[in-house]
């Protein structure tokens, strides 16, 4: 229940936040929103590793890599950063970081489900 509540709760931000964005595109368009859309299509694209016969490990490398060169990329062009390498370097880690809790975090879901659903299995 608390598992589904969360998982429910992060997709209504998600769409919630698109949604303004969207709104905030319409009403004023920004180099900024529109650099981390391209960035996030990126990152998504780059998933799509997953669905090869690609070892999982690497489909995650390539998440972390693109993800961690675009969002980097899109800091230094919007000001958010200097061009500095130790700024470069201070962000690209916090992203990793960042990027490395969200795999956890649907790595320990799909372990969740999967012993669910073989729960369900054994007990038919």
């Amino acid at each position: 229940m608390l598992g589904n509540a969360l998982k429910f709760m992060v997709q209504s931000v998600l769409i919630g936040s698109f949604i303004y964005l969207v709104s905030l595109m319409i009403l004023e368009p920004s180099k900024e929103i529109m650099s981390v859309w391209i960035a996030s299509s990126l990152i998504g694209l780059a998933t799509c590793a997953h669905l090869t016969k690609m070892p999982p490990p690497l489909a995650r490398l390539i998440q972390l890599i693109v993800g961690t060169v675009a969002f980097t990329i899109v800091a230094v062009m919007n000001g958010w950063i200097s061009a500095t390498l130790s700024d470069i370097l201070l962000y690209a880690a916090s992203i990793i970081v960042i990027i490395l809790i969200i795999q956890s975090v649907y790595i320990i879901m799909a372990i969740r489900d999967s012993k669910e659903i073989n729960k369900k299995l054994n007990d038919k």
